[in-house]
């Protein structure tokens, strides 16, 4: 017990002791280089934003809204024609799926099932014309996603007439693919629907409801007759036109032999007249859009 008690004054005394100087500076050194090394640095969170996407070139960003003008005019037009036509050529609607569903759920009701095997077919049909505008957009490269596209809402009216024979359900199911992708191409990029107007009369009624002061004077101040109203009105103006065009056409365009094929054509000239090859852009004008925060000039004039 005593070497013990000698052991411990011997050791307490050399923690006592002065470190060296030279020992002292090496020890130092040794401790801040461990803090330095990777794994022991310590990241203090940042408290700084992410910058913002950098905002396109002034002469890009007008070239990109004068490509989404373009196109919400020639789509909406398309949509009014389309409507009337291939309605009264075929029985349904190719362009959207509501009055489908409807048809289709009554005849299912009704235990008429040929009819709601047609409905439901034209609804799948549409949404795989969804799927495949979705499968081209992100497997295609930039320069060729457009020209891709293009081509498939070609070969897609194409197939109507080619496949639709006398049967106009038969010729139906590859025009609603066909629409899929046309109105897929529509909200993902445009992001506007154009073949539908209920949306559009709802914004632009409740823009006058605010403007002549029935929602109170708060919100009759805030009121601003801004680019999506004006989007609006041109979807119902070329809509409506497209109609009228439709019903003066309608009975030389059922009277047409490859009329779907044409109509697929138009579409596929649309698309590539406003490919990035022309106006230097992503698909259709993709890159502006997403970047529409950072300028908030975008769309605007």
């Amino acid at each position: 017990s005593n070497q013990l008690a000698v052991r411990c004054d011997l050791h307490l005394d050399a923690l006592t002791q002065p470190i060296p100087p030279m020992r002292t500076l090496l020890l130092v050194c040794s401790t801040a280089a461990a803090l330095r090394s990777p794994a022991h640095r310590v990241r203090l969170p940042s408290l700084q934003r992410a910058a913002a996407p950098a905002a396109p070139p002034a002469p890009v960003a007008a070239a990109g809204n004068k490509v989404q003008k373009r196109l919400i005019a020639l789509l909406s037009f398309n949509a009014g024609v389309a409507d009337v036509v291939l309605f009264k050529k075929h029985g349904c609607f190719a362009t959207m799926m509501t009055g489908n569903l409807i048809k289709g759920t009554c005849a299912l009701v009704d235990a008429k099932w040929a009819d709601a095997r047609f409905f439901g077919c034209m609804i799948l049909s549409y949404l795989a014309g969804c799927s495949g505008q979705r499968i081209l957009d992100q497997r295609a490269t930039p320069r060729t996603k457009s020209r891709v596209i293009a081509l498939a809402t070609f070969l897609l009216f194409r197939c109507s007439d080619v496949f639709g024979g006398a049967s106009a359900r038969r010729g139906a199911l590859w025009l609603a693919a066909g629409f899929g992708l046309v109105n897929a191409v529509s909200v993902d990029v445009l992001l506007t629907i154009t073949w539908m107007l209920t949306i559009h009369m709802q914004k632009l009624t409740n823009y006058a409801t605010d403007a002549i002061g029935l929602s109170g004077a708060k919100a009759k101040a805030s009121a601003k007759f801004g680019p999506v109203l004006r989007r609006s009105c041109v979807v119902l103006a070329l809509f409506a036109a497209g109609i009228g065009a439709g019903h003066y056409f309608c009975e030389a365009c059922l009277d047409m032999a490859g009329f779907s094929t044409l109509f697929g054509a138009w579409y596929a000239l649309i698309v590539l007249s406003h490919d990035q090859g022309r106006v230097g852009l992503d698909s259709l004008g993709k890159a502006l859009l997403l970047n529409k925060n950072a300028n908030p000039g975008l769309l605007d004039e």
